[in-house]
């Protein structure tokens, strides 16, 4: 009997287990069915139109714009449909602003699952997270999961186990969440039925401990903070807002007449690109308010709709009107502050007396049943953000003060930290997070502010708005507008159309060096606010942007009043010719960049990217213009202006590109180029990049020269391989025109001839100017001289060291060395290291200036090598120059070395006569800016650089000694660095050493209790003007010396060995 058993057990036990998973797989599909069914009552039944109609959330629903960000600033539209198609286990964000319909969305995802339009996700679960809040005890996922849906907890956790990455968690209301630390720390539970507060919980989702296969869509108004919890690199979307289009079918549905009203006005048709503008707008028609007029900013179309809704429902109220606004704002106010949505009904009839009964207060505070208990939100959370503005504005001065005094304090502080946020979670995130969701306040107390709309509201209910708010707000505006850019930037443009004072908006925007909006796309809105800003001022001196082509369109007649415009874009459209007519016309803006953001997916005839820079009358313009899936051809000009002004280079560019694709053949596409380009007269300069020079094309070379007469440079970066026998037999036909021809590296350069002195010249020149001696000092001079023209061609040899004067008695001479030569040779400087080749005696004025990169344009990857040196020479006798270079010369970089000759506003690249270890050698013709650049290669090649030491002096309150560390290139003058150190101590050591621009490194110090700061910094070629320290060690005040070393961050070897540093 017993051996019976033993052998039928395990065949009955297996049965009993498959039987159990068909019932629960059955259980399970008809859970689902119910919990889908009550999912689409429940949208159906809680969605009421404006006519007070019942219908459901996919009747009602108008999707908004959304945007899929890449890494690189790019962006593509994507629809609801697909948000969660094609990213597998990737998290998505999608972000929005207060308003801009996240919970809409989510809930139509919601809607469409239970509908069986989304086939790819067996179960979905949405958590609110403000309702999440409520929850006060510890619970499990399974609990937390039970509690929005209604499903079991058995159910819940089979469905888990089952196919986990067809689960999708919709997380909906991240900034809801109350993170610290602790809860960070917490939030690394792995199993479902682990019990922690739901904070955590939902943090463990976030961070993929928790089904990490799963699926995960978040809705946040904040990026930053979320974008730290979670694991991998996630999906980022944005809801831009209602496209025109979309405005005009919400209207339409049920105001089609009223319709007219907002099509007519811009600015209402603007606003209304943000969904709850639509709804509030929407609100107003139904109760037959005029909207026609004064709805200017955010904060009045608010102000008009409280206002409207206090005429029709305020009769018969058992308190004033000021008292009721006071009592919402408050609660308002203690939301904002404490991050609460949800306020249950106790604390709600504390500060709010009856508002169940007021008509009113229902319009703006709807009630929900939450796990048996009733509580309030406020219908959109824009209505908090401006009830809370509206509190302090009704606030006795001295609290107001106080009030809006903390806010701007909060939100400052917020924005610094956010420059220096931790790169893991800290408590600096939390108030980063704070700080962001506080700043619309800011944005209404500015609109409430306004004077010629608001007051009317206040006097109508006896209330009066404080004149110190404005101050505050406009003093914190004036000085913050000078300290951030970008999102900050945005938002400080936002609230001075709030303010909508033209003075103060000119006084503050045009003092300002640069405005930077480029790290993300700009809305419809956000366009609007800047077109109203930028025709306030005159000009503006420098503007990036980040724009769609349809908003352009909107921007595009004030973007003249820049006089440097830098734009990043989708795809690049025609209609950019008219800016590109303005800034060759100069008036105003002289230099334009458009740049196409790369996407997935190049086609050709596409352009990549449009520059246009004015200077000395002369217009330089660059396109990039796609040929192939695989290349881009760059084509720069330099020309009168009629020339850029009557040719549409945009259309014509983009013509060109799409009809040579495809079916010309190699190096075709270059030759239609020169055939077009023949027949724009005034060129100056050509310039193409990554062009394939083939024989064809060089053949042609010669005949366009010939049909160009003003052309006085054309250089071509060749792309593939340089076919030195095309360029040779190019070289004799263009030399009997006349012309030259230098290879530098993949670098063809072609100008005409310019005439060099001959020996025979330098003979006679010197016999004129040395008449007066006898013939034998003569003969001695001219051997001399002779030597010295030919050295300029050789090394660095025997040459004479001196120090020069310091000339400082004029400020047009102020920091310029003075050397007088008595007789011919090379003359090495002490202090710049710099060799003068000289013919015979002369003086030399020459001094360090400031590169100003925009005039390196269209010299393609090309960036300085070295020092700007600004040279003058009395009596003609300077010959050439050596330059000190900082380069590791090898197989990789020994052609990257060039020299820069500035002059009449153009820049002119030299081929060096020769490269040694230390200099690179040139003659010269004229005089005036000479400097080193070099080719960019990647990787980066190392570089020979000095670690400069400066103690700072003491101070009586100063417990630390301070040592500034520098890294510079070798060829910086120390007298340069030491002249804007002049307080503090050079403390000389032996400083050279090799290091890779680029690359990150740290600096050590001994003994330990010493701080160094930054921990580690990254290593870049700095030529001036400024030479901040790249670290700052601070030491015990008694301490008399230190150990210094410098290692590579990467490798973590030693690259600059233990140094003793010695104080005294």
């Amino acid at each position: 009997m017993g051996s019976d058993t033993s052998k039928t057990c395990p065949v009955l036990k297996t049965r009993t287990l498959e039987d159990h998973s068909d019932d629960f797989s059955r259980l399970s599909e008809n859970a689902l069915r119910q919990y889908k069914l009550s999912i689409k009552q429940k949208y159906e039944s809680e969605w009421s139109s404006l006519s007070d109609e019942q219908e459901s959330l996919s009747a009602l629903y108008n999707e908004p714009v959304i945007i899929q960000k890449n890494e690189n600033g790019s962006f593509k539209n994507i629809s609801v449909d697909r948000l969660l198609m094609s990213y597998g286990a990737m998290p998505v964000i999608l972000q929005g602003d207060s308003g801009s319909g996240k919970s809409i969305i989510a809930q139509k995802i919601m809607l469409d699952w239970a509908s069986e339009t989304s086939r790819h996700l067996n179960v979905v679960f949405y958590l609110r997270c403000e309702e999440l809040m409520c929850v006060s005890e510890e619970i499990n996922l399974i609990e937390l999961l039970s509690y929005s849906c209604s499903l079991t907890s058995d159910q819940i956790s089979q469905m888990l186990q089952h196919s986990p990455e067809k689960v999708l968690f919709i997380i909906d209301g991240f900034d809801e969440l109350r993170l610290t630390q602790a809860i960070f720390d917490m939030s690394a539970i792995t199993d479902p039925l682990q019990k922690a507060p739901p904070e955590v919980i939902l943090c463990s989702l976030l961070r993929r401990y928790l089904i990490p296969k799963s699926k995960l869509l978040v809705t946040t108004r904040t990026r930053n903070t979320l974008n730290k919890l979670l694991k991998g690199q996630p999906c980022f979307t944005e809801i831009m807002g209602f496209s025109e289009k979309k405005v005009e079918t919400y209207f339409q549905k049920f105001f089609s007449k009223e319709y007219d009203c907002v099509r007519a006005n811009e600015t209402l048709l603007t606003a209304c690109s943000i969904p709850v503008i639509c709804w509030i707008i929407s609100e107003m028609f139904r109760v037959g308010a005029d909207v026609t007029s004064g709805l200017e900013t955010i904060t009045s179309i608010h102000v008009d709709f409280v206002s409207t809704l206090l005429e029709h429902h305020c009769q018969g109220l058992s308190q004033s009107v000021s008292t009721l606004l006071r009592s919402l704002g408050q609660l308002a106010e203690r939301g904002m502050l404490e991050q609460q949505v949800l306020f249950d009904e106790k604390n709600v009839n504390e500060i709010i007396s009856d508002p169940d009964g007021n008509p009113f207060l229902c319009r703006f505070l709807s009630k929900r049943r939450i796990r048996q208990e009733t509580m309030f939100t406020f219908m959109y959370h824009s209505f908090q953000e401006f009830f809370t503005a509206l509190y302090y504005v009704l606030l006795d001065e001295e609290e107001s003060q106080r009030k809006v005094r903390e806010l701007l304090h909060t939100v400052e502080r917020g924005w610094a930290l956010s420059c220096w946020s931790d790169r893991d979670f800290s408590m600096a995130d939390v108030e980063v997070r704070q700080s962001k969701l506080l700043q619309p306040v800011i944005l209404f107390l500015c609109g409430l502010c306004k004077k010629e709309w608001i007051p009317s509201f206040f006097e109508k209910h006896n209330m009066a708005v404080s004149v110190n708010i404005e101050t505050q707000l406009k003093e914190w505006i004036s000085t913050y507008s000078q300290r951030y850019q970008n999102e900050h930037m945005l938002f400080i443009l936002h609230c001075l159309y709030e303010l909508h004072e033209k003075s103060f908006i000119r006084k503050v925007l045009e003092k300002l060096v640069l405005i930077d909006l480029s790290n993300s796309p700009l809305k419809m809105t956000d366009c609007w606010v800047l077109k109203y800003c930028l025709q306030c001022c005159e000009h503006i001196r420098n503007l990036k942007l980040h724009v769609t082509s349809d908003n352009l369109k909107m921007l595009q007649p004030e973007l003249s009043r820049c006089k440097e415009l830098w734009l990043m874009m989708d795809h690049i459209p025609d209609d950019v010719v008219g800016l590109v007519s303005a800034a060759a016309e100069g008036k105003i803006l002289n230099k334009l960049n458009i740049k196409k953001l790369d996407n997935h997916g190049k086609l050709s005839g596409y352009l990549s990217g449009i520059s246009v820079s004015v200077r000395d009358g002369d217009i330089t313009l660059s396109i990039g213009t796609s040929v192939s899936n695989s290349s881009v051809t760059e084509l720069t000009v330099t020309s009168p202006h009629s020339l850029i002004s009557t040719i549409d280079w945009v259309k014509s560019q983009r013509e060109w590109a799409f009809n040579s694709y495809g079916y010309l053949s190699s190096g075709q596409h270059e030759v239609r180029l020169l055939t077009f380009l023949q027949s724009a007269s005034g060129l100056k300069k050509v310039c193409l990049h990554d062009s394939l020079l083939t024989k064809t094309f060089a053949s042609e070379i010669p005949s366009f020269i010939q049909a160009c007469p003003s052309l006085i440079e054309l250089s071509i970066n060749v792309s593939g391989q340089l076919m030195l026998e095309y360029t040779q037999s190019m070289k004799t036909s263009l030399e009997k025109m006349g012309w030259t021809l230098i290879v530098w590296g993949k670098l063809v350069l072609i100008k005409p001839c310019m005439e060099r002195f001959t020996e025979e010249k330098l003979k006679t020149k010197r016999e004129k100017s040395e008449s007066e001696r006898t013939l034998p000092q003569r003969e001695s001079s001219d051997s001399v001289s002779l030597k010295a023209e030919s050295s300029a061609h050789s090394s660095s040899e025997d040459v004479e060291v001196f120090t020069p004067e310091l000339r400082d008695d004029e400020d047009k001479l102020k920091n310029t060395y003075r050397f007088v030569c008595a007789h011919a040779g090379q003359f090495q400087c002490s202090l710049t290291n710099l060799v003068f080749v000289m013919e015979g005696e002369g003086e030399v004025l020459y001094r360090v200036d400031s590169w100003d990169l925009r005039l390196l344009d269209g010299l393609g990857q090309m960036q300085p090598a070295g020092p700007l040196y600004n040279i003058d020479c009395f009596n003609g006798s300077l010959s050439g120059l050596h330059f000190p270079h900082c380069e590791i010369l090898s197989e990789e970089n020994k052609d990257i070395l060039a020299v820069a000759h500035f002059t009449g506003g153009n820049v002119e690249t030299m081929k060096p006569l020769k490269v040694t270890e230390t200099h690179v050698m040139t003659d010269i013709r004229d005089l005036s800016l000479f400097g080193l650049l070099k080719r960019k290669i990647f990787p980066s090649c190392p570089v020979i650089v000095q670690v400069i030491l400066f103690l700072r002096p003491i101070t009586a309150r100063q417990r630390d000694s301070i040592l500034d560390v520098h890294l510079l290139p070798w060829n910086v003058p120390l007298s340069k660095v030491q002249g804007q150190h002049k307080e503090s101590t050079h403390i000389t050591t032996s400083s050279k050493c090799s290091l890779i621009p680029g690359s990150e490194y740290s600096l050590r110090c001994e003994p330990e209790g010493s701080t160094v700061q930054p921990m580690t910094e990254k290593f870049e070629c700095n030529f001036g003007p400024n030479y901040h320290p790249t670290f700052e060690v601070f030491v015990n005040f008694n301490t008399e010396e230190v150990r210094l070393s410098l290692s590579d961050k990467t490798e973590g070897k030693e690259v600059w060995v233990p140094r003793r540093i010695v104080f005294t």
